[in-house]
């Protein structure tokens, strides 16, 4: 039982660990607003890594099926959202918010649906989890563990990455000045860009 929860707990963490749009997101959250609001948005990313172990452990032919018959516009809508999410990025200036370290309820459900939305707009993820899952020999069918616990722990370990990940980001912040912000900003928001501008091109191309 304790070695399929620390296969869950690891499975959680390296599923988040791949850098992509979703840690350039938490990275600028975390910048401008603090660890808190990076830690608010690495929650959105572990709730969707989450959804994607649960899917990985029950229902692999369904959703694989479904992914690869939608794939195209799957790709060109995420395309789309992850470019709307690099604008948004683009559009908030570090000078005018380094200093605010208070998140509200309201700004952290913000912060990690625009993290849910990156994590949902990349198909590579659920492969990416599927493969953990395989590689783990992760089988709810012969686990002694709950399904729930497994699950609940594979949530834990991408917490912990992204709460890891916010601290350290947090702590780069306090070394950098005004004009390096900017400029760590407006490289964070492009670079989300072109990763959307990259899926919305794939799923124009398999259209």
């Amino acid at each position: 039982m304790l070695s399929e929860l620390i296969k869950a707990i690891l499975i959680g963490i390296i599923a988040s660990a791949p850098i992509g749009p979703v840690s350039l997101l938490v990275m600028q959250k975390t910048f401008c607003h603090g660890r808190m609001a990076g830690f608010a948005a690495g929650v959105g990313s572990a709730i969707v890594d989450t959804l994607y172990a649960v899917a990985s452990l029950f229902a692999f032919m369904y959703v694989q099926g479904f992914i690869s018959a939608h794939a195209a516009w799957i790709l060109i809508i995420g395309g789309l959202l992850v470019i709307g999410v690099g604008w948004l990025m683009l559009r908030r200036k570090p000078m005018e918010v380094k200093q605010t370290e208070d998140t509200t309820k309201t700004k952290a459900a913000q912060y990690a649906l625009q993290a849910a939305g990156c994590a949902l707009a990349n198909p590579g993820a659920l492969a990416w989890m599927f493969g953990l899952v395989a590689l783990f020999r992760l089988d709810i069918g012969s686990a002694v563990s709950p399904t729930w616990m497994i699950v609940l722990f594979v949530f834990i370990g991408a917490l912990a990455w992204w709460f890891s990940f916010a601290y350290a980001a947090d702590k780069l912040r306090n070394a950098f000045n005004v004009k390096t912000l900017n400029r760590v900003n407006k490289i964070a928001g492009y670079a989300v860009i072109i990763f959307g501008v990259v899926l919305l091109l794939r799923g124009i191309v398999i259209l």
